[in-house]
């Protein structure tokens, strides 16, 4: 039977085209409820010690690498990869990646919904991954991505959020919250709790 929810010892992190150039003037709706979802997101990544994978979208020159603000959040373990293809699979390189870490279940973020997340997310699965899909941590330029969320929610990605994220990870309330972790681990990284983030729009 096919697991529905996460196993933090089976889970990896896909934060694809987290850029500057799209996220600058061209995304729709405000960028500060997506970006302190992210720093949670990466947060986790740190704090849990889950792989994590990021792509960069060519020319990297113009577009740039992941914005500034989330840069201490990226885990030091964590990995880079340029991609010219839409879907992140169509690059030999990211998919060897992805099939070294050993994880079968990516929380995947990122944009845009509806042409490199959508396209990717239909190349992870078709090549066994489980998906849970972060749609409080994806953007478009597009306003209207419901049917892009559609098409991956029907080929088998499970929607999700940071904050349920959060919690199947954690999976007790006796185990320390990420926010601790991180604190002890990144002294003056600071982290929120889900419940602190700001408000984010449904995608329509």
């Amino acid at each position: 039977m096919t697991r529905l929810t996460v196993d933090p010892k089976d889970l990896a992190i896909l934060v694809v085209d987290v850029q500057p150039y799209f996220l600058d003037g061209w995304m729709a709706g405000a960028s500060e409820p997506l970006l302190a979802r992210l720093e949670v997101l990466l947060g986790l990544a740190t704090a849990y010690d889950l792989p994590c994978v990021a792509t960069f979208e060519q020319p990297v020159a113009k577009k740039g690498w992941l914005p500034e603000r989330l840069g201490p959040y990226f885990p030091k373990h964590g990995e880079r990869f340029t991609k010219n293809t839409f879907d992140c699979c169509g690059e030999e390189a990211i998919r060897d990646a992805l099939a070294r870490l050993g994880r079968r279940q990516l929380a995947v973020a990122g944009g845009e919904t509806d042409v490199c997340v959508l396209q990717s997310v239909l190349g992870l699965i078709a090549a066994g991954y489980r998906v849970f899909l972060l749609e409080d941590c994806l953007f478009s330029s597009e306003p209207r991505v419901e049917p892009a969320l559609r098409r991956m929610e029907q080929a088998g990605a499970i929607p999700s959020t940071v904050k349920t994220l959060n919690y199947e990870v954690r999976r007790s309330v006796a185990a320390p919250s990420a926010k601790a972790i991180l604190a002890e681990r990144c002294p003056g990284l600071r982290m929120v709790e889900p419940e602190e983030l700001p408000g984010w729009e449904a995608p329509n």
